[in-house]
């Protein structure tokens, strides 16, 4: 049992009335990406055309078992003595029509069968969004340990139907970009988590990078989602961002570096340790920030260090 594609001839346009149903998809509504087609009684009857278009699969289930998958775009016709799509003999007797009509009048008018097309979405979906829940805890080579988030966007498709059907869709009719979303944006999420916490680059050099992070979220990601038949085909990181205190705490550091440049060694290592000294204090007034917070143990340490080794230097 299985779907045959058509060969447009005479013959076949003199057969056009006899088939029993026309099964298409109608397209795809926004954010869907697989569909459920069948008839009204649930029976996909003998010689029954089936039209598949440019960007989509079909993939016939009789009984919850699949029995045919179509990628190619073209029409079709179901012949119930194929055993799969490449059965060439397109010459049917009448027997099967009796014996179906025996069948649905042992049951009281109601099919032993039940068959459905799932029409699958092979088009890339576009611009979805993410971004991280949680800012990332990351030991800045450069500023210490800090706190960094990211967004973005991604995009997707099916690249392999059947999986799609039997390891996401379930008993649903439908599946759409949402659902989808939210199986892959943990992954995706997690992933950043593990490219940021394994670059040891400064905060200032992330934004440089960010098209090799995309590159490597693209293979990641789509690496776990194998199973699942999708796979991601653009990743766009947008922004790396840390909070504001944080960002200010940079700039006065960044600020008290370049005066001490322009100043003689020995004034500018006072001026550095005074204002170094002042920062903390400023963090310290600002308690509430986990990300002030952890920048202010960070250059604490630092300071604490550089006036141990100026009382030691002090005492030789």
């Amino acid at each position: 049992m299985g779907f045959i594609k058509s060969i447009k001839t005479s013959f076949n346009g003199q057969m056009d009335d006899q088939f029993r149903e026309v099964i298409k998809s109608g397209g795809f509504s926004s954010g869907v990406v697989v569909k459920r087609v069948t008839t009204e009684n649930g029976v996909i009857t003998d010689q029954s055309r089936l039209f598949v278009e440019p960007g989509e699969s079909a993939i016939f289930v009789d009984n919850g078992a699949i029995k045919d998958i179509i990628y190619e775009p073209g029409m079709y016709f179901m012949d119930t003595s194929a055993p799969t799509l490449f059965q060439t003999n397109i010459f049917k007797g009448i027997g099967d029509t009796f014996l179906e009509a025996m069948k649905r009048v042992a049951y009281q008018g109601d099919t032993i069968t039940k068959q459905s097309v799932f029409y699958v979405n092979l088009t890339e979906q576009l611009n979805l969004r993410f971004e991280t829940e949680k800012p990332i805890l990351y030991k800045d080579p450069t500023w210490g340990p800090i706190e960094i988030s990211c967004d973005g966007t991604y995009a997707f498709k099916v690249v392999n139907p059947v999986n799609v059907l039997t390891e996401v869709l379930g008993n649903r009719d439908t599946l759409t970009v949402s659902d989808l979303e939210s199986t892959i944006l943990p992954f995706v999420v997690a992933s950043m988590n593990t490219e940021i916490a394994n670059s040891n680059l400064s905060f200032d050099e992330l934004a440089t990078r960010q098209d090799s992070f995309g590159s490597a979220l693209i293979y990641s990601v789509s690496s776990k989602l194998e199973n699942l038949g999708i796979e991601i085909t653009k990743v766009v990181i947008s922004n790396f961002d840390v909070p504001d205190e944080v960002k200010e705490s940079m700039r006065e550091r960044t600020s008290i570096k370049m005066k001490a440049t322009s100043a003689s060694n020995e004034e500018a290592d006072i001026y550095t340790k005074l204002n170094k000294a002042e920062a903390i204090k400023d963090l310290a007034n600002n308690p509430n920030s986990t990300g002030t917070t952890i920048m202010g143990m960070n250059m604490g340490n630092v300071f604490g260090a550089e006036m141990k080794d100026a009382l030691k230097d002090d005492k030789e």
